[in-house]
């Protein structure tokens, strides 16, 4: 199970690095488009609505945007990272949870010390993500459920730290768990909404922008250009637009981890809570250890192509 962990976090820093390259590179094709444009976030730009609005500038500083197009800002800053990499932490953290229970449940009177102290060290790791366990990380959030996911956020990190100081009593562990296990099943609850609604919007719009301006510059331009030059701002389109698609797809990945993480926690949970036979203990482990694996495979191949 660490084994696995440590290959998510690996294949996901390397998914964000890739991410945060391309987004600067369009960023800077975008800027470098228009003499209207200057590299600052966030940029506000302006897009044609009509067939026939005349030729404008590109971005727009204080002024109001011209007849016949909408404006926009693009947060040339902002990424996927700072919405996904809290939420694949937080699963992380729950795999090291999971694998302590299904531990126990496979040899009652087993050592799970390591794997609790994983899971504490790991919430603990938490708190540097401050607007998530604040709640307010994604665009919009309500106030009354930031304050309920801050809430639950600094609940599970004070279980956490109450589940390593028992660490060494595998009963005292048992106990916890099933009396506060709880608090695990309210941080998890929302997250796997919030992630499908962000990939559904915000993941796909600053890449949607993207692409549309450098379309619109590309048409506006196009006479003037040289073939080597149309050819490299038509594959930076190309890229724009597949990006669009790109980013809710990941998430949904990151939504259906979030989903069997939940389902696995809990169940090892019920299976500590329940009066079952040695074979049904380790069947119980068995197949909720099977979810959290999937669901650590699925954080790993976000690095891998669609």
């Amino acid at each position: 199970m660490q084994t696995r962990s440590r290959e998510a976090v690996t294949a996901t820093a390397s998914y964000f690095d890739a991410i945060e390259q391309r987004r600067r590179e369009a960023a800077a094709a975008l800027v470098a488009s228009d003499p209207s444009c200057l590299p600052a976030t966030p940029l506000r730009i302006q897009v044609p609505i009509t067939s026939s609005a005349p030729t404008a500038p590109l971005c727009l500083s204080g002024e109001a945007q011209s007849p016949g197009y909408t404006a926009f800002e693009i947060d040339i800053g902002s990424s996927p990272r700072a919405v996904l990499e809290p939420r694949i932490a937080l699963i992380v953290l729950i795999s090291d949870y999971a694998d302590a229970l299904a531990a126990i449940l496979n040899a009652p009177k087993t050592d799970v010390s390591a794997e609790v102290t994983a899971f504490a060290d790991q919430a603990d790791r938490l708190a540097r993500f401050s607007n998530f366990v604040a709640g307010t990380d994604l665009p919009n959030v309500n106030a009354a459920f930031a304050s309920e996911q801050g809430r639950s956020l600094v609940a599970l990190i004070a279980f956490a730290g109450e589940l390593a100081r028992e660490a060494r009593q595998t009963r005292d562990v048992c106990a916890l768990v099933v009396e506060r296990g709880a608090v695990v099943d309210r941080t998890l609850a929302s997250l796997s909404a919030q992630v499908t609604t962000w990939g559904r919007g915000a993941a796909r719009n600053a890449d949607d922008l993207y692409g549309n301006a450098l379309f619109r510059t590309y048409i506006r331009n196009r006479a003037s250009l040289s073939p080597e030059q149309r050819e490299q701002l038509a594959g930076r389109v190309f890229a724009a637009r597949e990006a669009a698609k790109d980013g809710p797809a990941r998430a949904a990945q990151v939504a259906d981890a979030i989903d069997l993480a939940t389902k696995a926690q809990a169940s090892l949970r019920d299976a500590l809570a329940s009066r079952l036979t040695p074979a049904q203990r380790r069947a119980a482990a068995l197949l909720n250890i099977n979810r959290i694996t999937r669901a650590l495979g699925l954080i790993a191949s976000l690095a891998s192509p669609a």
